[in-house]
C-alpha cells in the first residue's frame, strides 16, 4: 500500500492545492496528515475542508487545538497566536468539531503512528539526533512496528536507529526503513517550509517494502504572500513563504 503524509498545511490553500494536484497524478492509496492545518496563513477553513474530504485520518496540531477552542494559545509568541485566533474566527462550526475529534497520535497502515510533534509530547520539536535518539526509547515509541512520522519543526527529513543502536539523520529524498531499524520521519511542510525550499513538501511511504519518498511541489507562493498580506495577517509570515524559513 502506498500512503501519502502532509503536515504543517497552515492554512495555505495554494500550497496545499497544488500538492492536490500531484496527488492526483501518484494516486496514493490513502492520504494522512499530521496536523497544524490552520495557523499562520490565510484559508485555514479551506484547508479544514480538503482534510476532512481526502484524508483517511490524521492528528491534531498545536495551531488546531487553537484554532477550535481546545487550547489558548498563551505560550504563542505573539504573531503566532495572532493568526491562530483569526483562524479560529474563520473556521466553520464542522471545521472546528473535525479538529476538536483530532487525536494527538494515531496508528496507521504498516504499524506506522502520526503524531504531530514528539512522540512523547506533541508540542515538542524533534529537531536533532540527541532529541531522536531520546524520543526513539520512549514507551511512546516502542509500540510502533513501524516509522513514526513527525511534523511541528516544518523541515522534511528525520532520523534512524540503525540495528546496531546508532542514530543517524536522513535526507529527504528516497530512505528505506531495514529490518530492525526504528525511524522518526518528517515529510516536511505543505503550507510554511523552513528548509529554506519554498516548495510545498510531502512524502510517501510503501508499507510493503519500507520506502519512504519525499516529494517537493511548487506553487504560487506570491498568491499565498498576497492573501497572508490582504487579510492583515503578520507580514512575517508572508516572508516566509518567499523565502522558506
Amino acid at each position: 500500500m502506498n500512503v501519502a503524509i502532509l503536515s504543517d498545511i497552515h492554512a495555505n490553500f495554494d500550497a496545499l492545492s497544488a500538492v492536490a494536484a500531484e496527488l492526483a497524478r501518484r494516486r496514493p492509496d490513502r492520504i494522512h496528515h499530521l496536523g497544524d492545518l490552520a495557523g499562520y496563513n490565510a484559508q485555514p477553513e479551506e484547508c479544514v475542508r480538503w482534510a476532512m474530504a481526502h484524508a483517511a485520518a490524521g492528528v491534531s496540531g498545536n495551531h488546531d487545538a487553537v484554532a477550535c477552542g481546545r487550547a489558548t494559545g498563551r505560550n504563542f509568541h505573539a504573531a503566532a497566536r495572532k493568526a491562530a485566533l483569526w483562524s479560529r474566527d474563520r473556521i466553520s462550526p464542522e471545521g472546528r468539531d473535525y479538529l476538536s475529534g483530532l487525536p494527538v497520535q494515531r496508528f496507521i497502515e504498516g504499524g506506522a503512528m502520526l503524531v504531530h510533534g514528539a512522540p512523547s509530547e506533541p508540542g515538542r520539536y524533534v529537531d536533532s539526533v540527541d532529541h531522536a535518539d531520546q524520543e526513539l526509547s520512549t514507551l511512546f515509541a516502542s509500540v510502533a512496528t513501524g516509522p513514526i512520522f513527525f511534523g511541528h519543526t516544518h523541515e522534511a527529513g528525520g532520523f534512524v536507529r540503525r540495528r546496531g543502536g546508532r542514530v543517524e539523520s536522513v535526507p529527504a529524498r528516497e530512505f528505506r526503513l531495514l529490518p530492525g531499524e526504528r525511524a522518526l520521519l518528517n515529510p516536511g511542510s505543505v503550507g510554511q517550509p523552513r528548509d529554506r525550499d519554498r516548495d510545498a513538501s510531502f512524502l510517501l511511504f510503501d508499507t510493503d517494502d519500507g520506502k519512504v519518498t519525499w516529494v517537493r511541489v511548487p506553487y504560487d507562493v506570491e498568491a499565498a504572500r498576497r492573501k497572508v498580506l490582504d487579510a492583515g495577517l503578520p507580514r512575517e509570515f508572508a516572508d516566509r513563504l518567499r523565502d522558506g524559513t
